[in-house]
């Protein structure tokens, strides 16, 4: 039989490996590894349902997900929302347009957009807060 002590020691030993394993390019590198692929992929998508797919395999594999960093958004898609934290308890707004805009050809007229985008809200300490993927322009 196996001395308390003995036990106790293995458990803790135990949980030391899993912290530094957590800390170590073992299991922390991977969401870096997934954004950069996300933001590669990104990059070289060509068409509207290209980017859309980028942005659902991020939903997917988890990258983009409520109480995640908006600089998560900024990283793959190129946006600079997470210089743009709101105050407070107050939420912004951020876009982004996987379909470029119509342009309206006056500076008088504006810009028109159609196609598919994700809109996103986030808050003063630059976490997602919801998300949601549209094809319906008001």
């Amino acid at each position: 039989m196996m001395n308390p002590q003995l036990r106790v020691g293995h458990v803790w030993l135990f949980c030391l490996v899993l912290v530094f394993l957590s800390g170590t390019s073992i299991w922390g590198a991977q969401p870096d590894k997934e954004i950069d692929r996300l933001a590669k992929a990104y990059r070289v998508a060509r068409t509207e349902s290209e980017r859309r797919a980028v942005c659902l395999d991020a939903i997917d594999a988890g990258v983009l997900a409520r109480d995640r960093p908006v600089a998560i958004v900024d990283a793959i898609f190129g946006t600079t929302y997470a210089g743009k934290l709101p105050r407070g308890d107050e939420l912004e707004t951020g876009v982004v347009d996987f379909h470029p805009p119509l342009l309206s050809g006056s500076e008088k007229a504006a810009s028109g957009y159609i196609g598919w985008y994700l809109a996103f809200k986030f808050d003063s300490k630059g976490r997602l807060q919801n998300y949601y993927l549209s094809n319906l322009h008001k």
